[in-house]
């Protein structure tokens, strides 16, 4: 099973993106989980969401006890609110947009910078975010 939990603010495209990969694997027939956890609705309140994709049945059902392999980042002022580590398997990926010296040394985890033009379009940003993913997801679904 891989499971990957997005870290956002409110208003930002957390769920739509952990939706659009979920869609993605269940079309090539994997089984999937999503879940929304979130503290407020308002903006700028942190929020996260998790997706588990497996080529079999999932009976894990507590989305509280996450262990992911991989963390995307949406906001990096996150960093300083969110343990968005928490969980994250020995050797496991934080994937955030223009990470700094200080934050891709913590942990011990793999970090990989998305590279981002100033002003970057949402479109652009997701691409990019595609393009990450596929290169480290396991399954075939890519």
């Amino acid at each position: 099973m891989i499971e990957i939990r997005f870290h956002g603010r409110y208003g930002q495209p957390v769920t739509p993106w952990a939706m659009a990969i979920a869609e993605k694997a269940l079309k090539q027939g994997y089984y999937v989980q999503v879940f929304e956890n979130f503290g407020a609705f308002r903006p700028g309140a942190p929020l996260h969401t998790t997706v588990r994709i497996s080529d079999t049945f999932i009976y894990t059902r507590s989305s509280n006890k996450t262990t992911p392999d991989i963390v995307v980042v949406l906001d990096n002022s996150l960093f300083n609110v969110v343990d968005v580590t928490q969980g994250l398997k020995k050797g496991g990926v934080v994937i955030a947009a223009g990470l700094s010296q200080e934050v891709a040394g913590m942990g011990g985890y793999r970090f990989l910078s998305l590279e981002l033009p100033p002003g970057a379009e949402l479109k652009e940003r997701e691409a990019s975010l595609w393009q990450a993913l596929a290169g480290l997801l396991t399954c075939n679904m890519w």
